[in-house]
């Protein structure tokens, strides 16, 4: 199922991606082996922001690091924003999680498909313009 234009999803950031608290978009390409990149849709979480947060990082399937970001883009800003700008079309689209051994079910699971491997010839531009269309991030572990 597609997500609505006017929907959010965050995007998990590894730390070697975040520069003095300034995230690359090299943290949203995918990785060569996947056919898309993993994100999380905030509003299958009840707001406020801060609980949609809560909620994606208690079905996080990834070891957050410390130093890691949740960033969060608008889906129909970045999808028009990067066509407009590269001609590479994005589909935001829900893609919920069965619970496994070790994992608990994600239903806020999603995926943005379109977006180039790293290090593809495109993977410069689109990171670029995925770094633009962040709105906010978060820290991936609160402190305590």
């Amino acid at each position: 199922m597609p997500l609505a234009d006017d929907h959010h999803v965050l995007r998990y950031v590894a730390p070697k991606h975040v520069d003095n608290g300034i995230i690359n978009g090299s943290g949203f390409l995918r990785r060569p082996h996947e056919l898309a990149s993993s994100v999380n849709w905030m509003e299958w979480f009840a707001l406020p922001i801060e609980n949609q947060v809560l909620g994606i990082r208690s079905v996080r399937r990834l070891t957050y690091a410390k130093n890691g970001r949740l960033a969060r883009i608008n889906v129909g800003n970045t999808r028009r924003y990067v066509e407009e700008r590269a001609q590479i079309e994005l589909s935001f689209r829900h893609d919920p999680l069965p619970a496994e051994l070790d994992h608990a079910a994600d239903p806020s699971h999603a995926l943005i498909h379109g977006i180039p491997a790293l290090d593809s010839p495109h993977s410069e531009l689109i990171q670029d313009l995925l770094a633009e269309s962040i709105i906010t991030h978060f820290p991936a572990v609160p402190d305590q």
